[in-house]
């Protein structure tokens, strides 16, 4: 009698034990995948990457800027993208003013013996979109292609970053307009380096309430996320 019913508390502790290693494997498992990726960066970590991924603390000086909040550029952009640089390319010079009828047209006729300049050049590079980020949440229907050329005044030159090949970054983007047609504008505002561990450096001085330096790229992603959903 005895024997008969052991044997069932027997096979009851053995089955408890098999559920147990399996929940310790797998919790193994997830951190062996998941660990690097889901823990911060420490300020030391940080400060030696800057030398790759560089902080852009000041403007242009002929250029008067107000340091836009994240949220706002959220809104405004057409998109945030995790794209990665393809390739550089040189800079591309466009007309401000494209007709001597108006205004601004007759001011430079005016003007022009004098110095004034009708043209500007911009910085460009090639990226590659892997993840349109806002797009969803946000509800707008920008299509961005599948590569797009981003590109940015080249007064900024030295003010803010310019991507090298094979970068990953986050960016918002504007799509451009008559002399930028088929480009798209992106900004320091706003961009952040993704490393090689998935983690993401600004390339501008970001927000109290909005930190995600050494944070990792799916923190950041699910907060841009976030903020585009909010009406």
């Amino acid at each position: 009698m005895d024997s008969g019913e052991t044997r069932p508390s027997k096979k009851l502790v053995c089955i408890s034990c098999l559920v147990l290693l399996c929940l310790v494997a797998a919790a193994v498992i997830h951190a062996v995948l998941s660990g690097p990726a889901s823990v911060s960066m420490s300020e030391d970590e940080i400060s030696e990457l800057r030398a790759k991924y560089p902080l852009y603390e000041m403007d242009p000086p002929l250029i008067e800027m107000n340091k836009p909040k994240l949220e706002d550029l959220v809104k405004r952009a057409d998109a945030f993208v995790l794209a990665e640089v393809v390739e550089s390319s040189q800079d591309y010079t466009v007309n401000l003013i494209e007709s001597s009828d108006t205004p601004e047209g007759k001011l430079y006729e005016k003007w022009k013996d004098r110095g004034m300049q009708n043209t500007a050049s911009f910085m460009q590079c090639k990226v590659r979109i892997i993840e349109n980020i806002t797009g969803e949440s946000s509800g707008k229907v920008e299509d961005i292609p599948g590569e797009i050329i981003i590109v940015m005044n080249a007064q900024h030159r030295g003010y803010a970053p310019e991507p090298e090949p094979g970068m990953r970054i986050v960016t918002p983007v504007a799509k451009g307009t008559g002399g930028h047609e088929g480009k798209y504008f992106y900004s320091k505002y706003g961009f952040y380096y993704v490393t090689d561990d998935d983690h993401v450096l600004s390339a501008y001085v970001e927000d109290d309430d909005h930190k995600y330096s050494g944070k990792t790229l799916k923190y950041l992603k699910k907060n841009l996320k976030k903020m585009s959903a909010e009406k």
